[in-house]
């Protein structure tokens, strides 16, 4: 059984022989999301724009915000036309044909259901199973199409949300910033989806992964360079009933949190697929 759980960057102790690590923190997406970059105080700037980034995913990518075109979409059935919102959909939905939909972005109605969403006055807690039975009709990856770079669906009551991937996208367009201003050393971790950009001074970045309990130890520590780790667990969101743990990572095909694995690790060269 796998339980590997969130990873989190840590740099050496003994840097004064060396630039000192610039680092910047933001909370967006509902979690916080950190820059480091050996060099000091000139690559402010670079770290600021490339979390500006991150920043605007958060706005355009959130199905609570009623400015964004996914609350659109779901909300007034209004088609998505803006091209990286598609593309990631596509790529979503990809992933969904080849898990038979064990990766699905229309559980958006289970998770407000179960109160995961986020939204005020929203709390997680646990349905009746006749709710839960009536919201799954609402799911099914199969019911969203693209054609001629719009995304539309074929019925009403679906909802998408992207957040198991938009994470991972965000990594990756913040590291994109970073290369094109020609940074080539850098660790981006947005609350567990991470990439190591480069190296740490000619060494591999080391990444600590935390056990999937909250006694802050650490399961294993890996070494990477131009890689993306990302981890989902069920340590993180969650609440127990009656000694049982709801964890906010839902099944499509049962409409309840998964229960098998506390929590997973994939080590990938692509931060959004991962």
């Amino acid at each position: 059984v796998l339980v590997t759980a969130v990873a989190v960057g840590y740099v050496g102790l003994k840097l004064r022989s060396h630039e000192p690590i610039e680092k910047q923190t933001r909370f967006l997406m509902d979690t916080y999301c950190t820059i480091q970059i050996p060099g000091g105080a000139q690559v402010r700037p670079i770290i600021a724009k490339a979390l500006d980034r991150a920043e605007e995913i958060d706005q355009q990518f959130n199905p609570i915000n009623p400015g964004s075109p996914l609350y659109a979409f779901n909300q007034k059935g209004t088609p998505i036309t803006q091209s990286d919102i598609v593309a990631l959909v596509q790529t979503a939905l990809e992933v969904s044909k080849q898990t038979d939909g064990a990766f699905d972005i229309t559980v958006f109605p289970l998770v407000e259901l179960w109160g995961f969403d986020g939204s005020s006055g929203s709390s997680p807690h646990l349905p009746e199973k006749k709710q839960i039975d009536a919201c799954l009709k609402k799911v099914g990856w199969q019911n969203l199409v693209i054609e001629g770079g719009k995304l539309t669906k074929l019925k009403d009551d679906v909802k998408i949300d992207l957040g198991a991937i938009a994470k991972g996208y965000a990594v990756a367009e913040a590291v994109r910033v970073l290369t094109n201003a020609g940074i080539r050393s850098a660790l981006v971790d947005f609350g567990g989806d991470i990439y190591a950009l480069g190296t740490r001074y000619q060494k591999p970045w080391r990444i600590g992964i935390r056990k999937p309990v909250h006694d802050g130890g650490v399961l294993a520590g890996l070494e990477l360079s131009d890689l993306s780790l990302a981890t989902s667990g069920n340590y993180e969101r969650f609440f127990e009933k009656d000694g049982v743990r709801y964890c906010h990572i839902l099944d499509p095909k049962t409409g309840y949190p998964a229960q098998a694995i506390a929590g997973l690790t994939v080590i990938t060269p692509d931060a959004t697929l991962g």
